[in-house]
């Protein structure tokens, strides 16, 4: 299982950097971007095994599941997103075609997908139905940090099929 942390676009926070400053900061960009070479974009993820099927049907059973868990905790439920699903069924897709979790160019694919605000991926592997990813996800401290986020109001979520690797795959997109 793998989650990525929540991705805000336009925060505002834009600061001017001179001198040693800007030499710092241009060194913890390298070194942030060698750091996440592992996640560096879907490019880097080799088609492994033939992807059987995708679907996004289980998409109102984790909506049901992931609003009863949030409400049970003072949050809002969420709701199915047409194109929270699409962003998540590519990545399920590409997930089960490497036979890997990897959240490749997250920012990229929310933009690509239309997606604007607070947003949080999780992805598992080898869980038969939606709701043993769902549990999956709320026994990790990292996925159920997402699954917890206060500004989700919608989900996206899908799961591919592959001939090979851990058979099934779920990516899960939460968003504003």
């Amino acid at each position: 299982m793998t989650a990525i942390g929540i991705f805000f676009k336009g925060s505002g926070d834009e600061r001017r950097l001179k001198g040693k400053s800007m030499k710092k900061a241009v060194s913890f960009c390298v070194l942030a971007a060698l750091a996440l070479a592992g996640c560096a974009g879907d490019l880097g993820l080799t088609e492994n095994h033939k992807v059987l099927s995708t679907s996004t049907t289980d998409a109102a059973q984790a909506a049901a599941l992931i609003s009863a868990y949030r409400t049970s905790r003072g949050l809002s439920p969420v709701t199915v997103d047409s194109r929270l699903n699409e962003a998540a069924e590519y990545q399920a897709r590409v997930v089960a075609a490497a036979g890997k979790l990897s959240h490749g160019s997250f920012s990229s694919r929310m933009d690509k997908f239309g997606i604007a605000g607070y947003a949080a991926e999780n992805l598992s592997a080898g869980s038969s139905s939606v709701d043993g990813a769902v549990t999956r996800w709320k026994a990790s401290p990292g996925h159920n940090d997402n699954l917890l986020m206060p500004q989700a109001r919608r989900i996206g979520l899908a799961r591919a099929d592959a001939k090979g690797g851990y058979g099934r795959y779920w990516a899960l997109v939460l968003g504003q």
